[in-house]
């Protein structure tokens, strides 16, 4: 390897520009004055210095330049895949240019968020544009890091303690033009031509400048912070961390764009990559098994929890990455920050849940899912709806409840590797996944914003229902962005876009950096009593930790008769015995045997508490059609 670490890096007094370039027999460092300069202001030959790494040094800092490599005689600037700012062309190729600044900053003596227990996380999975940019009428700075700042008092007082940003490495945001020959490239998918939410990582290094207050997603221009997204984003992360909240990455190690000028197929495309191979469903397959590629991953995730105080990592299709690397990502974070949360989709290449928990790593839990919402709203709806034949394996059920636990034939060998969710970036909403279960013309959507949004009766049960059952659940609980008012994608018409789904529900809105996306608070106000519900609740799961983290053996299965839907738990601490109660079927009462009377409530279908609602005095209990309970005895 290298005697200098790759990338720019200024060691004692002096400068060193290091590259893995394999098949180079000459390489040339450029350096520019400006990002749109056609030609460098100065070339440097680099030095081979083995095992395939070049080099140039220099006494000179460089700061305030920019700079790219030409290998080969090529014409073309290659940028660097380790470049800690980088700025782009607006295009689908994306020319890129490292540029050299002071990255310095004083973060007051923050570090990171310490929770010892994976299950003491409540996780909003968010998009940095989205949660701001519906203000952009008011503001500059809507969309970028900055704004996040803002809405720290919301999160805090809806309860979560956690926020999973997707991507915030530099990705490649452009696709090709809509219809248009491109390059040997034909854009028939795509009529935004853009890519909005970030599963596209270009540079592994560098935070996504057009979240910045100076970047721009203005096509043919050159997005080009000059550093300030660097502060920037620390500045949200110093932020959010004395607020109480931890920061998750989404990271995307498992493929590129197949459009943009990105460096790794460049310079070694067979090394970093699994050239034809296309288990992401993206194509351009990572290669983690190469010792340079997985030594770029580790060195990426060292880079992040060091210099920016990440807090976690959510792998992008972990099922991708080789055991070898997950294990020393692991290893990597973790010698920084002991306690760094560390968890990704269990699928991709292959559907590996369990081998994650061996290793260390939590799961999102995509069984909970299907088992709880279902998977189609259609055709194939879950336990949540009470549908004949439809969540009626009372034992799956419970088995979701306590934890998804391979002991009781689920998938993680202890409940704080399952990640318990409902609904995230993908596919439908929560809201409108119910929306679409339930209503009358299910794919025509009002004209009236807030006559779509209002919840119906018969919407608002299920929800509530819904979030109660993820937060008295084992395990880690994650809440999709406005999963707490039933927000909604109707997808917004754009002038100039032709989109024949305009006004219908998105299921995938991966490509619209627009009102589809953006979040709109107000809609909180038009379903409030959903939000206070969803707010109880977090508040009743973090006084009482046996709703999160109970030891397997105090926790007790509860069959209700009458009812095919009628499913609990019962949890024995020391002091404190707790019931968790559920019957989703909408016309059969469930009959419950408590052992014992003289329960508290603390939360039923319309509220919740830490203090007790009210009292029941029987050891069995008839739980009506469409009810959940929370009991609590104190000993």
């Amino acid at each position: 390897m290298a005697m200098h670490p790759p990338g720019f890096h200024r060691i004692g007094n002096r400068s060193y520009f290091t590259l893995y370039a394999p098949y180079a027999q000459k390489l040339r460092l450029a350096l520019f004055e400006r990002c749109e300069d056609k030609k460098p202001k100065m070339t440097y030959p680099m030095r081979a210095v083995g095992d395939g790494f070049w080099e140039y040094s220099d006494i000179r800092s460089f700061e305030g330049y920019y700079y790219a490599f030409l290998m080969n005689g090529m014409k073309e600037y290659i940028a660097d895949p380790y470049a800690r700012c980088v700025a782009t062309f607006n295009d689908f190729r994306q020319e890129a240019r490292g540029f050299i600044c002071d990255t310095s900053f004083d973060w007051e003596g923050d570090t990171f968020i310490a929770l010892k227990d994976p299950r003491d996380l409540i996780i909003y999975e968010c998009h940095v544009r989205d949660l701001t940019a519906a203000d952009g009428k008011q503001r500059d700075s809507s969309g970028t890091y900055s704004a996040v700042k803002d809405r720290i008092g919301y999160f805090r007082k809806l309860g979560v303690n956690a926020v999973e940003f997707m991507p915030l490495m530099h990705f490649a945001n452009h696709e090709p033009p809509f219809k248009e020959e491109a390059g040997g490239i034909y854009n028939d998918w795509n009529p935004y031509a853009y890519n909005h939410w970030g599963y596209m990582t270009s540079f592994f290094f560098a935070p996504a400048n057009f979240y910045a207050r100076k970047g721009t997603r203005q096509k043919h221009r050159w997005s080009d912070a000059r550093g300030e997204e660097i502060r920037e984003l620390k500045s949200m992360v110093r932020a959010l961390h004395a607020a109480g909240i931890a920061v998750i990455m989404d990271v995307v190690y498992n493929h590129i764009s197949q459009y943009d000028r990105n460096p790794l197929r460049w310079l070694a495309e067979d090394h970093y990559l699994r050239p034809g191979e296309n288990h992401s469903g993206c194509g351009n397959d990572v290669n983690s098994e190469s010792p340079v590629m997985r030594r770029l991953i580790l060195d990426s995730i060292r880079y992040w929890t060091q210099e920016f105080h990440i807090d976690g990592f959510r792998l992008d299709l972990a099922g991708i990455l080789d055991d070898r690397t997950l294990h020393e990502l692991r290893e990597t974070a973790r010698g920084i920050n002991p306690d760094t949360v560390i968890v990704g989709e269990a699928w991709g290449k292959r559907y590996i849940p369990g081998k994650m928990s061996e290793l260390g790593l939590g799961a999102w839990n995509d069984r909970f899912r299907n088992g709880i919402k279902g998977a189609e709203p259609r055709e194939d709806p879950g336990y949540l709806f009470g549908l004949p034949e439809k969540g009626t394996d009372k034992d799956h059920i419970l088995q979701l409840l306590s934890g998804s636990l391979k002991e009781d034939g689920g998938i993680v060998r202890d409940s704080k590797y399952s990640v318990n969710y409902l609904a995230c970036h993908d596919e439908y909403t929560l809201g409108d996944f119910i929306r679409l279960s339930l209503r009358e013309g299910k794919d025509i959507v009002p004209e009236d914003h807030a006559e779509h949004i209002r919840l119906s009766e018969e919407e608002k049960v299920l929800h509530h229902i819904a979030a109660f059952i993820l937060c008295c659940s084992q395990g880690v609980c994650m809440l999709h962005a406005g999963q707490e008012y039933a927000r909604s994608k109707v997808i917004a018409r754009v002038d100039g876009v032709e989109d024949p789904q305009a006004g219908t529900l998105d299921r995938d809105s991966y490509a619209k950096d627009n009102g589809t996306n953006y979040m709109d608070l107000h809609d909180r106000e038009i379903n409030r009593e959903l939000y206070d519900y969803y707010r109880q609740l977090l508040a009743v799961r973090k006084v009482f930790p046996e709703l999160r983290s109970a030891e397997r053996d105090r926790i007790t299965w509860l069959h209700g008769g009458g009812s095919d839907h009628g499913v609990g738990y019962r949890v024995d601490v020391p002091g404190r015995s707790m019931a968790v109660l559920l019957n989703s079927s909408p016309e059969k009462a469930a009959e419950f045997d408590l052992q014992e009377g003289d329960w508290k409530v603390h939360a039923h279908l319309n509220a919740a508490s830490t203090e007790p609602l009210s009292e029941h005095k029987d050891a069995v209990l008839t739980l009506a059609p469409r009810s959940v309970l929370l009991l609590i005895k104190h000993r």
